[in-house]
């Protein structure tokens, strides 16, 4: 893949049941959602003329086609959104609904499958829109909520272990139970970011029966194992009408609530290889959206003037992992070379390299979004940018007994601290990001040079590497909250491949103290946990706490915030502007024809 996705994103696509070996139940800490159900009202594949047809609706539907792009090769992809590993097919977000769309710049809830929630102490209420039905006519229940909800919390999703019962006062309420009150914040991000994807049926049913009531082990692998080539369930706006070797095509689900927005008929999604090829097509007028693109500002020049990108805060982007495996990565695995490195990159040129437009470095290493570091940290003051170049990265070698040899490397008792930078071939600003990390690494007396691989995913989750350019967090809404990047760099992401040794529970990490006085000892884990029941003036101090040993001990380097580009021709179409609500969310492409403000309007 060449362009950033997602941050759960795996640009090789492995074998289900190896990734499942070893990313363990670390995939769902993508919660992308459930499954849905082909539509029954399927219509035949015409060509772009403006026939209207029976809209169902509010809207007259044209017999036309919008045009899109998909993510990879029509073999690479299938409808399981359970599954973590990249990649997944872009039109779920068409084929699922989702519980609630999450603005992304200002940052709050949109209901959608969910008209409204609460969260009471220990008790979470859904409520589910009255007039939501699935593609072949049965109302979304809170029985189907429960499956989908069970699905996530059997593939790892975060506090999976304090939901306690469900009970359902009607068809369209589902009430849950914890076992402790957790933050609601937190919880919102939890629950809400699904999709709709499962129904109690089919075979979901069955997977429920034996995660929840019978606590069978193994279940999370036959869930995320699954390679369906048609949704089961669609809850969605559009529904798969066919798929083959070059394209997949999705038409109107006359049933949906929304359906009477939408006034085209299908959307089609083949394949342009890489961000080239996107470009391309973006260039040509081959495409009247694409929903992400890395679109750097020499292509965007080339770009006619009805195409509109939207840009909103990722809360993701590259960063980079270390290896704390003392045995695979000798010299890296020691925090004071974790620290030299860190100064010795200059996070600012990187970004310059890397398309200053749509990317902003770190302002200071702690494994917080840089979107939201002001509001929890002491940025620049307790929290230094740690950015003192090639000369505070010597003085801390020379500190942990570094010499320089013959080569001008840094080197101890005769080994040379020698590593390879990790980059996914296929992802260009990544590489172009690496290729301006490495000469800084070199010129401050690292022998470091970039290999560029295809198998990132198996690389990094057998532990074969030293440093790897991978996401700093888990992506999405959810990581605008400092709980979900913290967690992810603690040990979460790609379970613990990293061998982050704070990762196990009971173990406590050793840092120099917040106040400048001596060392302090943090159990991160029992602290993450301590947070997620936590709100106010004692969340503050506890992300502070965790941040402190994020920043001091470097399991990850944040290194760029990612701005998502997306976009949407106003050729054939009306487009939101901008600044529009609809037009910050993840994605516009896929949430504007939902709300009418992505509509036909002819050649």
């Amino acid at each position: 893949m060449a362009s950033e996705q997602s941050s759960g994103s795996f640009e090789d696509v492995v074998n289900r049941r190896n990734f499942m070996r070893l990313a363990g139940a670390t995939g769902a800490t993508m919660l992308a959602g459930c499954q849905g159900e082909e539509t029954d009202t399927e219509t035949e594949s015409g060509g772009n003329g403006d026939t209207e047809t029976d809209s169902g609706g509010d809207t007259d539907v044209y017999d036309v086609t919008v045009e899109s792009a998909a993510a990879r090769g029509m073999d690479l992809l299938d409808w399981n959104a359970q599954f973590a590993g990249w990649p997944n097919i872009w039109g779920r977000w068409l084929a699922y609904e989702r519980y609630a769309q999450y603005n992304m710049t200002e940052n709050e809830w949109i209901p959608r499958l969910i008209q409204d929630w609460s969260v009471d102490g220990t008790t979470v209420t859904l409520n589910i829109r009255e007039d939501h039905t699935y593609a072949n006519g049965d109302q979304v229940t809170a029985d189907d909520i429960k499956a989908n909800t069970v699905m996530n919390l059997a593939t790892g999703a975060a506090f999976a272990d304090v939901f306690d019962s469900f009970n359902a006062p009607d068809d369209k309420t589902l009430e849950i139970e914890t076992t402790k009150e957790v933050n609601p914040d937190i919880l919102e991000f939890t629950l809400l970011s699904q999709l709709q994807q499962a129904k109690m049926a089919e075979p979901y049913d069955e997977l429920y029966q034996r995660y929840w009531e019978d606590e069978e082990e193994g279940v999370s692998s036959d869930i995320q194992g699954r390679e369906p080539n048609s949704p089961d369930y669609v809850s969605g706006i559009f529904g798969q009408q066919s798929k083959d070797d070059e394209q997949y095509m999705m038409n109107r689900n006359p049933e949906h609530p929304d359906a009477g927005n939408v006034n085209f008929e299908r959307y089609r999604f083949p394949n342009y290889p890489g961000n080239e090829g996107n470009w391309e097509a973006m260039i040509g007028d081959d495409i009247d959206t694409i929903m992400s693109a890395f679109t750097p500002s020499n292509i965007r020049a080339e770009l006619a003037d009805h195409w509109q990108e939207y840009n909103f805060p990722g809360y993701w982007g590259v960063g980079y992992v270390f290896n704390h495996d003392e045995e695979a990565a000798p010299h890296i695995s020691k925090r004071s070379v974790r620290q030299a490195i860190t100064h010795a990159i200059n996070r600012e040129d990187v970004v310059t390299a890397a398309g200053a437009e749509i990317k902003e470095a770190f302002p200071t290493p702690a494994a917080v979004s840089a979107n939201v570091q002001d509001e929890w940290l002491d940025v620049g003051g307790q929290f230094p940018a740690m950015q003192g170049g090639a000369e505070k990265a010597a003085e801390i070698m020379q500190d942990a007994g570094y010499e320089k040899n013959g080569n001008g490397n840094w080197a101890m008792d005769g080994e040379t601290v020698t590593f390879q930078v990790v980059v996914p071939s296929s992802w260009s600003d990544w590489v172009t990001a690496t290729q301006a990390v490495v000469p800084q690494l070199q010129d401050a007396g690292f022998d470091a040079e970039m290999n560029r691989v295809d198998n990132i995913n198996t690389v990094v989750g057998e532990g074969n590497f030293k440093m790897a350019a991978r996401p700093w967090s888990p992506g999405n809404a959810r990581s605008s909250h400092p709980y979900f990047p913290l967690n992810w760099v603690f040990g979460r992401a790609y379970n613990n491949a990293h061998s982050y040794p704070g990762a196990e529970a009971g173990t406590e990490i050793e840092v120099p103290a917040m106040d400048g006085d001596g060392t302090m000892s943090v159990d991160v884990q029992q602290r993450l946990d301590d947070l997620s029941t936590s709100s106010g003036e004692e969340a503050q101090s506890i992300v502070q706490e965790l941040a402190w040993v994020s920043h001091q001990d470097l399991p990850y380097l944040p290194m760029i915030n990612k701005v998502e580009q997306s976009w949407i021709s106003t050729r054939r179409l009306s487009a939101p502007e901008a600044d529009d609500p609809a037009g910050n969310v993840k994605w516009p492409t896929f949430y504007a024809p939902r709300v009418g403000k992505m509509q036909w309007q002819g050649e």
